[in-house]
């Protein structure tokens, strides 16, 4: 249902294009509750940069870290219509030869007006040498601008719901996902100009801290956005 397929073939020597489907994207419910909220301040301004993708900080799941990623005119084959599309990431770290981790998840966009996430189920086997899901189109981006729903003051929050993992390596070792408050994120895209400031984050017990998760400073306040500063392994 939300990720978006189209198909080709040949017609008389010319490549025939299948117009896009009539979209539509089915919603988890108002009780869905993701492991992963990525909002995306100033989204213009971060289309009007040229990146094609962007890509969140870590974020921790049942021993693994984690990156969402958002291509930002991501097209299937045979498709003419640019989608905003998610992929899930591990990360390189988590991940060692002769180690497969396959995972159920949920990628998802909110939808501010309705109060609730709407999305596509996914799957993918992560080893060391790929660590990149497919990419699942979510909504197209013409729609996504255009919305009051999707869209709100420039800003739009995708996010992910890990279901299920299974771990295969030869310790043939069983991974529970566990249910933690939803970890948040903010993504800040200025246009022009720099933010400008200082923050010292003075840690009196560097050497306890426990490296094999993400560690975050306290959240502070530069050029009126709030920020933080993360350690990773």
């Amino acid at each position: 249902m939300g990720n978006c397929k189209s198909s080709s073939r040949a017609l008389l020597g010319k490549a025939h294009v299948v117009p896009d489907p009539e979209w539509r994207i089915p919603d988890f419910g108002k009780t869905h509750v993701p492991d992963f909220e990525w909002r995306i301040d100033d989204f213009s301004s971060l289309l009007k940069t040229g990146a094609k993708r962007a890509t969140s900080g870590p974020f921790h799941c049942s021993g693994y870290n984690w990156d969402l990623q958002v291509s930002l005119m991501h097209k299937e084959a045979g498709s003419v219509t640019p989608y905003a599309a998610l992929r899930l990431v591990p990360s390189e770290l988590s991940l060692v030869p002769a180690h497969t981790v396959h995972a159920v998840f949920e990628l998802s966009i909110y939808n501010h007006s309705k109060g609730m996430y709407y999305g596509c189920k996914a799957s993918y086997s992560f080893d060391f040498k790929n660590f990149y899901s497919k990419e699942h189109c979510l909504i197209p981006l013409k729609k996504l601008l255009k919305s009051s729903a999707f869209l709100v003051e420039d800003s739009c929050v995708f996010a992910v719901e890990i279901l299920k993992i299974d771990a295969c390596s030869p310790e043939k070792k069983a991974v529970v996902v566990q249910k933690k408050p939803t970890t948040v994120q903010n993504l800040f895209v200025q246009e022009k100009g720099f933010v400008k400031g200082t923050y010292t984050w003075n840690m009196n017990n560097f050497l306890e801290l426990d490296l094999d998760h993400s560690v975050r400073s306290p959240t502070f306040e530069v050029g009126g956005h709030k920020w933080y500063a993360p350690i990773t392994n």
